[in-house]
């Protein structure tokens, strides 16, 4: 059943350590992850991706931030490509088809049925250099969850599922009843990193099924926009492992 959970977080230099956002970059696509790699605007393959960031952070200003990195839980009612689709509309509007992404989606093997998306950002305009997914300032974590709700909801709707996922708490939507959370899958040897779990960390609130709970109460049907009109059709490719997938080109951020 599909669920709501989206983590954003951030590597700086005054942070991190140096090259800590290529040492995520390569944490997501070890190969046991056995991931699905997507990029825009940067090198799709795993070791050509950690240099072309190394490189990018060395450019940068001695309080920069380095990229914006976020994990989010993937719909089982959608199969690996719809899943792909999804994640590559999503980070071309959150970059508003200008900055740079790079997805590794891990949804095979011991995640089969835990599929989550890595998605790291790095927010320069390659032409001006100027941030456009503006994922530092205030509401940007409300704006991102919105963003990542109305995607998953219009990719159900579009594959016919009567599944919805919402990003707010039973207590915001007025449900008594106690929050759930999904723990993805258990796994004896603890080495994992806590940010490879998608809902680790989450408030238990935050985590919450779309129109079935706990109590048998449904929320509204919400309003899906521009996101339910969203095609595939005529649009530029982006490379991804195994070939090409068309990307849309999204609508602009809200205000």
């Amino acid at each position: 059943m599909a669920i709501y959970s989206l983590h954003l977080r951030s590597i700086g230099k005054t942070t991190h350590a140096p090259r800590t956002a290529g040492a995520h970059l390569r944490y997501i696509t070890r190969p046991d992850a056995r991931a699905d790699l997507l990029a825009g605007r940067m090198p799709t393959e795993r070791h050509a991706a950690r240099r072309w960031l190394d490189r990018e952070e060395r450019q940068d200003r001695k309080n920069a931030r380095v990229i914006d990195k976020i994990t989010a839980a993937l719909p089982c009612e959608l199969d690996p490509l719809q899943r792909r689709q999804l994640v590559m509309v999503f980070a071309e509007r959150v970059t508003q088809g200008r900055a740079a992404w790079f997805a590794a989606i891990h949804q095979s093997g011991r995640d089969a049925h835990n599929p989550h998306a890595h998605i790291v950002i790095r927010d320069r305009d390659p032409e001006t250099g100027r941030r456009v997914a503006l994922l530092s300032e205030k509401g940007a974590c409300r704006n991102i969850r919105l963003l990542w709700e109305q995607a998953v909801n219009a990719a159900l709707e579009a594959q016919g599922s009567a599944q919805r996922v919402t990003r707010l708490s039973y207590a915001a939507r007025g449900i008594e009843a106690l929050p759930q959370r999904h723990r993805g899958p258990q796994r004896p040897q603890e080495g994992r990193e806590e940010e490879d779990r998608p809902d680790a960390s989450a408030p238990a609130s935050t985590v919450c099924l779309a129109f079935e709970t706990a109590s048998g109460k449904t929320p509204q049907k919400r309003r899906l926009g521009a996101w339910s009109a969203l095609s595939l059709r005529s649009t530029p490719a982006i490379p991804v492992r195994g070939g090409t997938h068309p990307t849309p080109v999204p609508p602009p951020l809200p205000s």
